[in-house]
């Protein structure tokens, strides 16, 4: 037999949490019984990435809001590749998928939640909108995937009646975070950081990482560590404010905003603490990669994070939107190096042996097994072609 052909709709072609979760799904399932396609709804960085992973990767817009034609479109690629399974990703990408996979006659559909769509970014008109059509559209599917048991209580009270369905996979990471030998030094001394403490963001520069919060605590750890160096890693929209913000605090000569970085690994080993101040995550895998390069964690206590973070064992957690108590907590364990150091090892620890992407393939094949019990027959004989092309 040949590989089931299984087409993974994403959400963006950005490069978020669940782009990333693609990434790893894509390169490490089981080529022999699935032939993967990876279909996004506009051109981006995602694309080019994936593309250049030979992953054969197809472009359907799916805008705006309401579009018939876009569920037409992606029902006639759906059809044309002969798709037996459709795992989709975010509000968008699961209302569009579950109608064209229902025109299409796609056998096996599975939803995956990223995040709460409570804590979306969108109008209040246009979250409403989508949690109507999502109350119609995930009763169709087979399976719906959420990355924390946090966003499967969301799931579950937004849209009732669908709990037989729903399980909860979390994110993995692959060998490499625990094995790749990094130069602490290396970035300090590529941005002349110096040797004073270094904190650490890695997220995308929007309201939702909740950066300001982290800028406005550190005016109270400079009057400790006048050298102190604050690292922001990532694009956004929120770029600006947070310049201007950190300009009215006096404090611009300890905020480097570096932008986007493809390998990450020499900033987090440049770290003394790495800080996620998120007013919401689904399970971040910023926290996941400094966790698995033994570096300390302070995070806050949302979503899915407390399933990552036992507070006070392998990281910290404060209460979101509170710059003080941020201040707080970064301020023990730079006074503390050797508690740091502690924590750093026990996430490392808790990485390695609960969040690794072989875990997370393992237990998402499983959920397309349970959906199609004859999935378990497939044997070798994928496709080689890679290609890309808009729909």
């Amino acid at each position: 037999m040949k590989p089931y052909v299984l087409a993974e709709l994403a959400g963006s072609a950005g490069y978020g949490g669940g782009e990333r979760y693609l990434e790893l799904l894509l390169g490490h399932i089981d080529r022999s019984r699935f032939h993967p396609i990876l279909i996004c709804p506009e051109p981006g960085p995602f694309v080019d990435k994936m593309v250049s992973q030979h992953v054969p990767t197809h472009i359907v817009h799916l805008t705006p809001l309401f579009n018939p034609l876009a569920v037409i479109r992606l029902a006639h690629l759906l059809k044309r590749n002969s798709v037996t399974i459709l795992q989709t990703h975010g509000a968008r990408a699961n209302v569009y998928g579950c109608l064209a996979a229902w025109l299409a006659g796609v056998p096996c559909v599975v939803a995956t939640i990223h995040n709460s769509i409570r804590d979306y970014e969108v109008s209040c008109i246009r979250r409403y909108l989508y949690l109507t059509i999502l109350r119609v559209v995930l009763p169709l599917t087979n399976r719906l995937i959420c990355v924390s048991d946090a966003i499967k209580r969301d799931v579950l009270a937004d849209c009732p009646g669908i709990e037989a369905k729903t399980t909860t996979i979390r994110n993995g990471l692959d060998q490499r975070w625990f094995s790749r030998n990094t130069d602490p030094h290396k970035i300090r001394k590529e941005w002349c950081v110096g040797d004073g403490p270094t904190l650490l963001v890695v997220a995308r520069l929007t309201d939702q990482k909740g950066h300001r919060f982290l800028i406005e605590a550190l005016p109270g750890l400079l009057a400790e560590w006048p050298s102190l160096t604050c690292l922001f890693v990532g694009e956004g929209e929120s770029k600006e404010t947070l310049q201007v913000l950190a300009r009215t605090l006096g404090i611009t000569e300890a905020c480097l905003f570096i932008g986007a970085q493809k390998n990450v690994d020499d900033w987090y080993a440049a770290a003394d603490v790495v800080v996620l101040p998120s007013i919401s995550e689904g399970l971040p895998f910023a926290i996941l990669e400094a966790m698995a390069m033994a570096r300390p964690v302070i995070a806050s206590s949302v979503n899915g994070v407390p399933e990552i973070i036992q507070d006070g064992v392998n990281g910290l957690l404060v209460p979101p939107r509170n710059p003080h108590a941020l201040e707080r907590a970064i301020r023990s364990l730079l006074r503390d190096p050797i508690r740091a150091a502690r924590m750093g090892k026990a996430g490392r620890h808790k990485m390695a042996t609960a969040f690794t992407v072989d875990k997370m393939i393992h237990d998402t094949v499983r959920v397309f097994e349970e959906a199609m019990p004859g999935l378990r027959e497939a044997s070798v004989g994928a496709p080689p072609a890679t290609q890309r092309e808009a729909a």
